[in-house]
């Protein structure tokens, strides 16, 4: 169980005497975390009744009546728990919780993330076989409609998926899943995958194939345009864009709920390509800045990396140096496991790992540009230096084994 998780369990058995997870009552914010707060809860116990007897609730108000909390004593009491809280601010129906944002939490926090490397964010919720099918027709890949090529990707990031979620002592019986553009009376479980349609919303007819092209093409321009290298079509580069531009459909295929059509723009290279290259572009900005420091290491530049119980993460103190760890690192196991805990009942949401990494980017470019990482190499400025590259390097495993959910090798330079 991942350390927020812990946290919001105990939480919820102080409030309620319960350790029941499958709700959503108690919030996780992502944004505006100065103002909200890390986390929040109604105080109205009308919005508790999955969880509570409501025989015993007609007469009570608050939650805080039920089992006779004092909401003033949670401060104290969270110093028990894996994450402490440092402050309580309640409105009228509300009540937002700051996290303490001690060294100690980032430390637990990245810890987890850099021993589980690969496995970070994953955990076994199927203890049975789960088996996809589709309906695509036996061809080339790149002779595929695109409608098509949307369910050949969709199947890959479930096989992803289901692998890391499966235990290895899983029973060999077999539960079998359909992915299909329409409900299939014959199969009792099934994914329904929308189709691809073009600028007047008509199923699109262009194949796979030619897609791949021109989103290859789409990168080179945009690259050329970026650092006004002109990259011949022969040159070592052409096996570099290929492999960018079918990464970019797999974000553009992938990047709306399942269910719903996704329109291909064509020609717009700004509208098709803008997410993904903003994505791959950031992969590569955060490799190529831990590239640099284990360069300045090899030159004797910087000091080597002491061992993470020697570094004093109390100095990380920027509001993105927080964001980054509360959400797109504490919060990342659980955003995993909700993506595809109700596969079964045809739920599957892996859109939530492009609207993820689009989010993750975008906060991570502010902190690269206001903030100055690799500093000078003078001796008080080291222990910063080695807080932050502890810090990027538990973002970097976040971002890599979500790319490899998707099927896309991470970008190392761009």
């Amino acid at each position: 169980m991942s350390l927020l998780e812990s946290f919001l369990l105990q939480l919820q058995n102080y409030l309620v005497a319960s350790t029941e997870n499958n709700h959503n009552i108690i919030r996780k914010h992502t944004k505006k975390l100065e103002t909200l707060g890390d986390i929040s809860f109604p105080s109205k116990i009308d919005n508790w009744h999955r969880l509570l007897n409501k025989d015993s609730i007609s007469s009570l108000r608050t939650i805080f009546e039920y089992n006779k909390v004092d909401i003033e004593q949670l401060t104290s009491k969270s110093a028990e728990w894996t994450i402490s809280v440092s402050d309580i601010r309640t409105t009228e129906s509300n009540v937002h919780l700051f996290l303490n944002r001690s060294g100690e939490t980032f430390r637990a926090a990245i810890c987890g993330a850099l021993t589980d490397q690969e496995n970070y964010g994953f955990c076994k919720i199927f203890n049975y076989t789960i088996c996809i099918e589709t309906t695509v027709p036996d061809v080339p890949v790149d002779d595929m409609d695109v409608s098509n090529l949307r369910i050949h990707i969709l199947e890959g990031v479930t096989n992803n998926f289901i692998e890391k979620f499966t235990c290895k002592t899983a029973s060999d019986q077999c539960s079998k899943i359909t992915i299909s553009q329409s409900p299939l009376e014959k199969a009792n479980k099934f994914i329904l995958c929308g189709p691809v349609v073009d600028h007047e919303g008509k199923k699109s007819t262009m194949v796979a194939g030619d897609l791949f092209r021109k989103r290859m093409s789409d990168m080179r321009m945009m690259a050329q345009h970026k650092y006004g290298v002109q990259f011949k079509s022969n040159s070592p580069w052409e096996a570099y864009f290929a492999k960018l531009g079918r990464a970019c459909v797999t974000i553009e295929l992938l990047s709306n709920r399942l269910q719903k059509p996704i329109k291909i723009a064509e020609n717009d290279l700004q509208t098709a390509n803008k997410g993904a290259s903003f994505i791959f572009y950031n992969c590569a900005r955060l490799s190529t800045l831990l590239r640099e420091f284990d360069r300045r290491i090899t030159q004797n530049m910087y000091p080597e990396l002491p061992s993470i119980e020697f570094v004093d993460f109390s100095l990380l103190d920027q509001q993105e140096e927080w964001e980054l760890l509360y959400v797109y690192i504490m919060q990342y196991p659980m955003i995993l496991r909700d993506s595809v805990k109700d596969i079964e009942k045809g739920i599957f949401n892996p859109h939530n790992l492009v609207i993820f990494l689009s989010n993750l980017c975008s906060v991570f470019s502010v902190y690269y540009r206001r903030v100055r990482v690799l500093t000078d190499a003078r001796e008080h400025l080291h222990g910063v230096i080695h807080a932050k590259i502890y810090l990027l390097k538990a973002l970097q495993v976040v971002f890599h084994n979500t790319l490899f959910l998707l099927n896309i090798e991470p970008i190392k330079e761009m």
